[in-house]
């Protein structure tokens, strides 16, 4: 699941959503069809998200959580750790730092050491270990450079894209154009009033 503006950013300089509040309930809802919701290090480290369901009557289904934290760069202080709520967390990391580590699992956190997390074949073997826990059905949300490769890797199976009708120009980050996410065409368009965003859901098995 990406987000996009018109001329294809996927942060904005002056907010922290691209999208708006439309989108980001329908985001909520897409996530409680799902089991687990895979991110990194460094997208929670910068966004201090939650990756729950924050609609009335579904927290419950907020999904569990893995993390990609190669060098154990999580912070202390972000909200997914505050506010675990009873989830599972497991994180994947290929560092040594007993401290953290311990700190970690006080807060209920499961660290999982992974010799290599560097080719598609070492995240492979990171979604083999999620789904010997029993995550079929596991959403991503990352930042573009992890999304980009695992497209390449040919690791997604359906792409959710909620794209603005505004343009970000100068205020822009993270231009799409060099990555696959520039190159879909977008096609399927969900039939649902976003007011003035579009979602489009793309299997890539037809592309």
């Amino acid at each position: 699941k990406i987000a996009i503006s018109k001329d294809y950013f996927t942060k904005n300089k002056k907010s922290k959503w691209i999208t708006n509040k439309h989108s980001l309930k329908r985001a909520h809802l897409i996530r409680s069809n799902y089991d687990c919701i895979l991110s990194t290090s460094k997208s929670i480290n910068e966004d201090n998200s939650e990756l729950n369901c924050r609609i009335d009557g579904l927290e419950k289904k907020s999904p569990s959580i893995a993390i990609i934290d190669r060098n154990f760069r999580l912070k202390k202080n972000i909200k997914l750790i505050k506010n675990r709520g009873g989830r599972k967390i497991y994180l994947f990391t290929s560092a040594i730092n007993k401290a953290k580590e311990r700190y970690l699992k006080r807060k209920g956190i499961r660290v999982i050491k992974i010799k290599k997390m560097k080719t598609y074949k070492d995240f492979k073997n990171i979604l083999l270990k999620l789904s010997s826990f029993g995550f079929s059905r596991i959403l991503l949300e990352t930042g573009l450079s992890f999304l980009n490769f695992s497209l390449l890797g040919g690791f997604v199976k359906n792409l959710y894209i909620f794209k603005t009708n505004t343009s970000l120009r100068k205020n822009g980050i993270n231009n799409t154009t060099s990555n696959l996410i520039k190159k879909i065409k977008l096609k399927q368009k969900v039939k649902v009033n976003l007011f003035g965003d579009s979602l489009y859901k793309i299997n890539l098995n037809n592309v």
